[in-house]
């Protein structure tokens, strides 16, 4: 279901600046068992983006009774703000295969425009997807002039070297991942030992994963057309624990809200 302003059979004008210019913010949280994960954490996000891009910020409230409209039990709801003033509420069940699919990669430098700093998750995403489709790789790596990994053009990425999950520090290039913040409190359930520090895109790594509200956890099984590190037993014991923790929010989060 596709709600436009809360209605299903609104439709966008073709003069809104958000589908001229891609003056959008949106974001893209998912439903375990009907129940939105960490909703709240996705809606303060969502709301600094469009601050950051001058759009209108929709009451927390309204998104939420929203968001309850087109839930189901395995479904991506993806929220979209435009700079005409549209708000776009899309849910759909997520294609099965997803979660954990085997994924492939391309390293690309990369800095964020002052314009768009990496913390806002805008709708101009044309350059990362024609770069990915050009080196026929599902993402590409975004590489600082220092040669570390920033991010995935739709993921955050996780790594293991000597048995430590390592991961880039939020510094204010990237996306603050809810599915990042998610997963390191799940390391921490699993008693993982976890490094936020700069991550040398040439560092030799056992395992290789991107994260994201979709796919969860997948591993990197091709990086730069030579194979990639691919998953291994602490990738492995960070699903369980993540998965884990899913099961215990979405449910307090029915008991409570839904």
């Amino acid at each position: 279901m596709i709600l436009v302003d809360g209605r299903a059979s609104a439709t966008i004008p073709a003069d809104d600046p958000g589908l001229l210019l891609g003056w959008t913010a949106f974001d893209t949280l998912r439903c375990y068992g009907g129940v939105p994960f960490r909703l709240q954490a996705h809606l303060a996000r969502l709301a600094a983006s469009a601050v950051a891009l001058d759009l209108t910020v929709p009451p927390a409230p309204l998104l939420t009774a929203e968001v309850a409209r087109v839930a189901g039990p395995d479904h991506r709801i993806r929220i979209t703000l435009t700079r005409g003033g549209r708000r776009i509420v899309d849910g759909a069940p997520i294609p099965p295969g997803t979660v954990g699919r085997h994924v492939s990669v391309a390293r690309l430098s990369f800095e964020p425009p002052a314009s768009l700093p990496g913390t806002v998750k805008h709708g101009s995403r044309l350059a990362w997807s024609l770069a990915a489709r050009r080196a026929g790789v599902d993402e590409v790596l975004l590489v600082d002039r220092q040669g570390h990994v920033l991010e995935a053009s739709r993921s955050c990425v996780m790594a293991v070297a000597d048995g430590t999950l390592w991961t880039p520090p939020l510094d204010g290039r990237q996306l603050g991942s809810v599915t990042r913040a998610a997963m390191l409190d799940a390391a921490a359930d699993a008693g993982l030992a976890v490094r936020q520090a700069p991550l040398p895109a040439a560092l030799a790594v056992t395992e290789l994963y991107l994260a994201s509200t979709l796919k969860e956890l997948s591993p990197v099984v091709q990086l730069d057309g030579a194979p990639g590190p691919g998953s291994g037993p602490v990738g492995a014991a960070l699903h369980r624990a993540f998965r884990a923790r899913v099961l215990r929010e979405t449910a307090q989060g029915a008991a409570a809200t839904w």
